[in-house]
């Protein structure tokens, strides 16, 4: 069975949009926060023609978008039908970040020792910066600045190279749209901040998987208090 997209929020979402560079990149960029926000919810069918319309841009970026997004999983593409939002259950949140968590832990153990003095006063001075930021797309911003930081300094391109691609996919986006995650973001910058600064590898690793393993536990809650699943059937 398809759900339904809701033609008004969906134009409602694409006024007053920043234009981006990049066509494919505005054309996902839109879809994935149109997933986000409900306006396409699982099941429902994107419609390539609207996408285009309400985004004033021709189909064929709109067509390259939903084969990225294909690939990433946000959407699935059937032959002879067009593209649907991809349903997220539980289990592949769960599964997608402890995937997530055992790679950043690589990077982070290897990054311990390798941190400049110079990238230490950088996080810390992010740190500082993301508290005292009030914009909420502000705060993410140097908040991945902060553990790009960190991933990056462990100099290993394949890790990163997975990072990147584990970083776009549709649980990101959930995790971000929760109010729980500014807070749970802070709680785990402090404590990484201290573990390095500290040279505890041991520490430091495990609270970057921790930190992943939460990130999967506030985005269940999030789409459950949502309603993005339905309440499970009473029994009789």
């Amino acid at each position: 069975m398809t759900g339904a997209a809701d033609p008004s929020a969906i134009r409602q979402l694409a006024a007053g949009r920043r234009r981006y560079g990049n066509l494919k990149d505005e054309a996902a960029a839109f879809i994935r926060e149109a997933v986000v926000s409900g306006s396409l919810p699982p099941r429902s069918k994107v419609d390539q023609d609207e996408i285009a319309e309400v985004l004033g841009i021709s189909r064929a970026p709109v067509r390259e978008a939903l084969i990225e997004l294909a690939q990433k999983g946000f959407v699935d593409a059937v032959p002879r039908r067009g593209a649907f939002v991809a349903e997220v259950t539980v289990e592949d949140i769960e599964d997608h970040y402890e995937v997530v968590a055992l790679v950043s832990g690589m990077t982070t153990r290897r990054a311990v020792r390798k941190l400049t003095a110079q990238e230490l006063d950088e996080l810390a001075r992010l740190h500082r910066e993301i508290a005292g930021t009030e914009e909420a797309s502000r705060r993410r911003t140097l908040d991945r600045r902060f553990f790009q930081i960190v991933a990056t300094a462990g100099k290993s391109p394949r890790l990163d190279a997975i990072l990147e691609f584990l970083g776009g996919v549709l649980q990101g986006s959930f995790y971000f749209d929760s109010p729980a995650s500014a807070d749970n973001e802070a709680k785990y910058r402090e404590q990484l901040l201290g573990a390095i600064r500290s040279g505890d590898v041991a520490e430091a690793t495990r609270t970057s998987e921790e930190h992943v393993r939460s990130c999967a536990a506030v985005t269940i809650d999030h789409l459950r208090n949502r309603g993005y699943w339905p309440p499970p059937e009473a029994t009789p």
